[in-house]
């Protein structure tokens, strides 16, 4: 009898502390969420499953017979109310935020992206021809490294490659040695190259004497991708919804940059295995939209210079919270032809319960027949194409699924909406019951490639193959 009443006390023990130690996790999968943000004046409504009840800070049991809880959002403030197992073991906390109504204007322009980055990645270290006919390696042989990091050459700061051919060549003539400064992980080095004297035909055929380092630099150059949204009264603004990235996938540091106006004058048709994308041009700063202050997760944030107009809205409308986007028909705004904005008709597929913020929120498909005859579904170039649904701007298009062009990622605005600082509290975490989907993807921002001719002119065109993130190589 003592033998059974041990092992019956250990097998509750065990219980209880399974019980304790797993019902924060459960809790998690029961879709009560830990923080959940509304707007004032919208009723709360959340089911309460067995074993599981919410009492407030009175301890009051505020559950419903029937599991349901209700909460009436009238003013600006937080509520914490305490989960509890059984009504008996407190396990978690809901936090219930009620903060104010942030609205905005949609975007869906389409925008060239000009950046100047902090220093220059060597892409490659190679070999150059002398005068004589030999190979010489001037960077490698002065210690630089692909991945390096060119800052600086004889003390002027590195931001564009067409600056790194007119130092070297400015100073090579009177000196044989230049002091150049690098980047390698956190470290700084200073190292002495010499340039070496060779023979380069340009596109026209035109042979010149230059001075070469040895060096492939990438080039951050530019974009075209779409405007998200924009705050008519602060002016701030958020486009593409994902960060610009280098050709290794890492986030590049902005040092400047600007937006400008472009015009989309065909789009190549999207198929399995190659994504499509948009073909067109845009001018240089005279154009000018607004400044690109920095380069997030979420996209390019900054101010514009002028507010540009909307076909579809005219007033601002809500930004919706992620634990607000559900499955179910949405809309897009993107260009596919001129400056004109258009909307289009997708379907929310799924809807991701988010831990932590992340630019892939929801998987959306294209639904509209005439966006999918002209386009194929999703293209590079609508990166950043705002998503509405049910009267409120739920988020970014980010991403093309490689292997089925009519659906992709999106990042939910609100988001980008922290990012832009249009508002201040900390994000929440979302009590969306959706779960991952997962499929390779290529990110959508639009690269350019300069064209000889239209350079003079100041033209960047798109007509080049796609790199991720616009990645160029110029070397030197």
């Amino acid at each position: 009898m003592r033998r059974v009443f041990f092992a019956v006390a250990i097998f509750v023990l065990l219980s209880i502390t399974f019980l304790a130690v797993g019902a924060p996790l459960w809790v998690n999968w029961a879709g009560i969420p830990s923080e959940v943000r509304v707007f004032p004046g919208t009723e709360l409504s959340l089911k309460i499953q067995l074993p599981f009840r919410l009492f407030d800070e009175t301890g009051a049991d505020v559950t419903g017979k029937a599991g349901e809880f209700f909460f009436q959002t009238d003013e600006v403030g937080t509520t914490k109310y305490q989960v509890s197992l059984f009504g008996i073991l407190p396990i978690s906390e809901m936090v219930v935020d009620v903060v104010p109504l942030v609205r905005v204007f949609p975007g869906g322009q389409s925008i060239g992206v000009l950046v100047s980055s902090h220093g220059l990645r060597v892409k490659e270290v190679i070999a150059v021809q002398g005068m004589d006919g030999r190979d010489y390696f001037p960077a490698r042989d002065a210690g630089i490294l692909p991945g390096d990091i060119l800052i600086s050459i004889e003390g002027q700061d590195i931001h564009r490659p067409e600056q790194v051919s007119h130092l070297v060549n400015a100073a090579a003539e009177s000196r044989q040695e230049l002091t150049v400064v690098v980047r390698r992980n956190q470290r700084v080095m200073t190292r002495q190259i010499r340039p070496v004297k060779s023979r380069r035909t340009d596109v026209f055929g035109n042979a010149s004497e230059v001075y070469l380092l040895g060096i492939i630099l990438e080039d951050p150059a530019a974009g075209v991708g779409t405007l998200t949204f924009y705050d008519p009264q602060t002016r701030k603004y958020g486009a593409l919804g994902h960060a610009i990235t280098d050709v290794s996938g890492r986030q590049l540091l902005i040092d400047s940059g600007s937006i400008v106006e472009a015009t989309i004058d065909s789009i190549r048709y999207g198929l399995r295995g190659s994504p499509g994308e948009k073909l067109g041009f845009f001018h240089g700063e005279q154009d000018l939209l607004g400044s690109i202050e920095f380069n997030s997760d979420f996209g390019i944030f900054g101010t514009l210079a002028s507010l540009p107009a909307h076909p579809y809205f005219s007033e601002p409308i809500p930004v919706a919270f992620s634990h607000q986007v559900r499955v179910g028909p949405a809309e897009i705004y993107t260009v596919i032809s001129g400056n004109r904005v258009e909307r289009f008709a997708v379907e929310v597929l799924k809807v991701v319960n988010q831990k932590k913020p992340s630019d892939k929120g929801m998987v959306i498909q294209v639904t509209d027949q005439r966006l999918l005859n002209q386009t194929g579904g999703i293209v590079q170039g609508m990166s950043g194409s705002p998503i509405v649904q049910d009267g409120m701007l739920i988020g970014a298009v980010t991403h093309v699924f490689v292997n089925d062009p009519t659906r992709g990622y999106g990042s939910f605005a609100e988001w980008m909406i922290y990012e832009a600082g249009l508002a201040s509290d900390l994000p929440a975490i979302s009590s969306g019951a959706g779960r991952f989907f997962f499929a390779f993807s290529e990110p959508l921002l639009r690269p350019l490639s300069k064209i000889s001719i239209a350079e003079q002119r100041n033209r960047w065109d798109v007509r080049s193959e796609w790199q991720n993130a616009g990645i160029r190589g110029y070397w030197f």
